[in-house]
Formats: C-alpha cells, sequence, structure tokens
C-alpha cells in the first residue's frame, strides 16, 4: 500500500536551520538604528536603518526611482553628503548615472564586487571608492568569498603569509639588538646641590638617605614641612658658626630618635639638649650596635658634648644616619609600616572598586544611548531621525560616557599607584646595571626629570666614594626609552 505523499516525512539534510530572523524588530548596533519595518533600505548596503538617506528624484518612463543610499554610503562611496543632495530638486543616485559599485550592479556589468574599500581610499587621499576605482580602474578589484577560493590558493597565501611573519620577526629582531645598541644612558651632570642647597659631591648619597627617611617617616616623627631641608641647610650652610651653635636644629631630632629607640630597649632616659646626656646616650647605642666604630671609638663620647661641637657636617650626618636605621627596627615603627601598609592595602581596593563602578556605570550610560536613539525613533512614529538630531542624541550622552570613562581612568591609575610599595615600606632602585649603576626616583628629589643615577663603580675601583648624578630636563625620553630597553 502506498503511503499518501503528503504524510511522508523528510530526511533531516544534517544542515543547522537558519538562525536569522526575517523580521529581527528595531536594534541598535554601533549608533545606527535597525528597524526591519519602518527604516528604509539603502540600496547599497541593503540594510534597513532609520538613518538619513538620499532619495533619488530621477523620473523614468513616467516612473520616480525608488533608490535611496543612505548617507555614510553616500559618502564613502561617492563621496556625496546626503544633507546637500537633499535639497536638489533633480538629484540622480548613482545607479541612474551608470555609477553605482554596488555589488549588484557590477556584477550585471560583468564585474566582481569590490569588497569594502573606503578606508583604502581614504588612505590613498581619495575622498570616495567611486574616485578609487576611476583612479585605478574598475576591473582593479574583485572581493572574493573564501568558500570560492581553491586549497592551491591557500597554500600559496598561507606561504606568501609564513614569509612576512619570517621577513617582520627578522626584522624585529633587527629592531630589537638596534634599540639595545642605541638605548645609552645620556652623560649626567654631578649632584651638588640638594633642595637649593650646596654640598659636598662626596656626601650627597649620605644626604638624600637622611631626606628620603624624612620622607617616608615624617609623620611618625611628627616633622614639620620643611624641617628635613632646614636641618640640612643648618649642616651645610652654617659653616663655622654651626660649631658655636651646639644646642640647634639637629640635636633635637638626634634625641627624638635616641628617646624612640631607648623606650623600646627599655632603657629609662631623660634626654636634654642643655647637658650632655644625649651625647653620651648616642655613644652607648653605638657601642651596643658595633657600628662605625672605626669612626667614632668610644673616647670620643666620654669626654662631653664638647667632641660634637669639634665634629663636622659631614660627621654629625652620618650620626644622624645612624639613629634614623636604628629606629627602623624599633617597635613604634614597625607599627607604623604595618598601619601604612595597611592603609594603602585599603587605598588599593578602594581605587579597584571606584574603577569596577565607573566601568559599570560607562557600560549602562552605552546601553542609555541605545535606548535613547530608539525611543526618539519610537516617538516619531517611525519616521528616520535627521543627522542633526540623530548626532545631538550622541553628542549628549557620548558626553556622559566620556566622563564615566575619564573617572574609570583615573581610577585605574591609583591603583597602579597604590600597587607600589607604600613610602613607609622602603624606597627600591629602578634598575640596577651590572656596570655598577643604579637609577633610582626618590620621593624626596623633586626636580624634573626626577631620575638619579647612582654610580658606584666597578670591582677594583681606586675611587673611596660613590657619585650621584641629575639629568636634565630633555634627557628625560632618553632615560626612559634606556628603563624600557633593559626592562
Amino acid at each position: 500500500m502506498a503511503l499518501d505523499a503528503s504524510k511522508r516525512t523528510k530526511k533531516p539534510s544534517g544542515k543547522k536551520p537558519s538562525k536569522r530572523k526575517t523580521n529581527p524588530g528595531v536594534r541598535v548596533v554601533g549608533g545606527r538604528i535597525y528597524d526591519s519595518s519602518n527604516g528604509k533600505c539603502c540600496h547599497q548596503c541593503r540594510q534597513k536603518t532609520m538613518d538619513f538617506v538620499a532619495s533619488c528624484k530621477a523620473v523614468k518612463n513616467n516612473k520616480q526611482c525608488k533608490l535611496n543610499i543612505c548617507h555614510t554610503c553616500l559618502l564613502n562611496r561617492y563621496g556625496e553628503r546626503a544633507q546637500e543632495v537633499a535639497t536638489l530638486s533633480d538629484w540622480h543616485c548613482p545607479k541612474c548615472r551608470g555609477l553605482c559599485n554596488c555589488s549588484f550592479c557590477r556584477k550585471e556589468k560583468g564585474l566582481e564586487p569590490t569588497g569594502i574599500l573606503s578606508h583604502r581610499a581614504k588612505a590613498s587621499g581619495l575622498s570616495s571608492v567611486s574616485e578609487l576605482l576611476q583612479v585605478e580602474g574598475d576591473d582593479s578589484f574583485a572581493y572574493v568569498k573564501k568558500e570560492d577560493v581553491s586549497i592551491e590558493d591557500v597554500a600559496n597565501e598561507n606561504s606568501k603569509a609564513a614569509g612576512k611573519i619570517k621577513k617582520a620577526k627578522a626584522t624585529n629582531e633587527v629592531k630589537e639588538e638596534e634599540i639595545l645598541i642605541e638605548a645609552k644612558l645620556p652623560i649626567g651632570i654631578s649632584l651638588t646641590n640638594v633642595a637649593g642647597i650646596d654640598i659636598p659631591i662626596e656626601e650627597t648619597g649620605n644626604l638624600l638617605q637622611f631626606l628620603e627617611f624624612c620622607s617616608a617617616f615624617g609623620e611618625a616623627l611628627d616633622l614639620k614641612e620643611g624641617q628635613a631641608e632646614s636641618i640640612v641647610s643648618e649642616l651645610f650652610s652654617c659653616g663655622r658658626s654651626t660649631r658655636r651653635q651646639p644646642y640647634c636644629s639637629v640635636i633635637p631630632v638626634m634625641i627624638q630618635l635616641l628617646e624612640l629607640i631607648s623606650h623600646d630597649r627599655d632603657m629609662s632616659l631623660s634626654l636634654s639638649a642643655t647637658d650632655s646626656t644625649w651625647f653620651s646616650s648616642l655613644g652607648e647605642c653605638l657601642l651596643q650596635s658595633g657600628v662605625l666604630s672605626d669612626v667614632f671609638p668610644p673616647e670620643t663620647f666620654t669626654s662631653g658634648v664638647s667632641e660634637y661641637t669639634k665634629m663636622d657636617a659631614s660627621t654629625r650626618l652620618k650620626l644622624l644616619n645612624f639613629l634614623c636605621d636604628e629606629s627602623l627596627s624599633t617597635l613604634a615603627m614597625r607599627n607604623f609600616i604595618e598601619t601604612k601598609s595597611v592603609e594603602s592595602e585599603a587605598q588599593r581596593r578602594e581605587a579597584k572598586e571606584k574603577a569596577a563602578a565607573a566601568k559599570e556605570k560607562e557600560k549602562q550610560l552605552r546601553q542609555k544611548m541605545q535606548g535613547d536613539l530608539v525611543k526618539a525613533h519610537m516617538e516619531r512614529n517611525g519616521a528616520p531621525l535627521s543627522i542633526e538630531e540623530h548626532h545631538a542624541i550622541l553628542s549628549q550622552i557620548k558626553a556622559e560616557v566620556k566622563e564615566a570613562h575619564d573617572k574609570m581612568l583615573e581610577a585605574k591609575g591609583m591603583i597602579s599607584r597604590k600597587r607600589q610599595r607604600c613610602d613607609a615600606a622602603g624606597t627600591d632602585p629602578i634598575l640596577l646595571n651590572d656596570d655598577g649603576l643604579v637609577l633610582w626616583k626618590l620621593k624626596c628629589f623633586e626636580e624634573e626629570p626626577k631620575f638619579l643615577l647612582q654610580d658606584l663603580g666597578t670591582f677594583g675601583d681606586l675611587s673611596p666614594h660613590e657619585k650621584w648624578l641629575a639629568f636634565k630636563p630633555e634627557q628625560k625620553q632618553e632615560v626612559e626609552k634606556y628603563i624600557s630597553a633593559k626592562g
């Protein structure tokens, strides 16, 4: 018995059903409103959008041409502005003029589709794809679909691509070698002036050590703004007058550090700048540490504070830096470092949350932009927006999006800064060189380009002193290039 043909079931063909909708409705993509019901179809791109279109005014055989060209295609493909041609009563579309370069019209002429050529036209300094075809010839371009390409063609293209990649790699390797060869540190200038104070070149490192300590721990020591610089000025600018003023601003800071150290070691000291107790306590602290014994023999501190008045600026700075180093091991300083580290981490988390919130707001504003475009379209009952109306809505929302984007970048910048160690945790060098060169960026040194070079000298160098060099502002790019090449 034969089965009724209408009841026969078709065997599955193995092909997946198409997901494309015949009527996808209204959607916004890249600032364009696509409306499958009310949109006007562009003859060139064949997209039904609510974009401003130029309508052909040509009449043939008592019938008006119904072709529309969207303002984007008209400008990119033919170099004409839709706003201007819309005011012309006799404007003819490119098809009516025999100039159309859409895929359908080119196939009718026996030509291959061109594909997207607007970027190439602009890169050639031409106003449109139409002008590019006029200059280079209608048959100079042919868009080929991937499925139409033979295996041999693919192999040839892959071979060409591999050759290009190999050549590019070789070029990059040469460039990298050139960069490494060219990237040299510019010649620095001997740093003999810090914070406006002239100092001996051999004392630059010790002075920077003290100033950097004050920058990191000034809050813990309750130092006033500019106090560290005043101490430096007193050490190196007063000359012999310092010896006649034994109870100056340097001594109170020494006493403060001594009290911090003695409290941590359960030493009950009553120190005063008016007698020699602070000086003898300093000698005891030195004796316990076992450092600088070659510079300060024990008898130095048994002769009384008069020995201090005989010391030069370099010797006093050594004592000051010794006390700074010793204070770092105290409980009070360790607690301060821990607190600052926790605060820094909390600030980093806060910055991360702000960045996430700003990013989410930017996303919501972009969605709002699309929603506002659709809403404006709906309020016009399907009538297309003019180019001015379209740009006005975009400009208003983009301004809000930019503000949110800037806030996100600002928050990300804060995250980057907080990833670095907090000031209290110490300062790390930017770069160490095998030639005994160390690049620093110290908080206490604010002069542009803010890079300092420490020259430790090479092994066997007879010079007993390190050298500190600064750079001119115009050398900043060279230094950064060197850091990038060595990093």
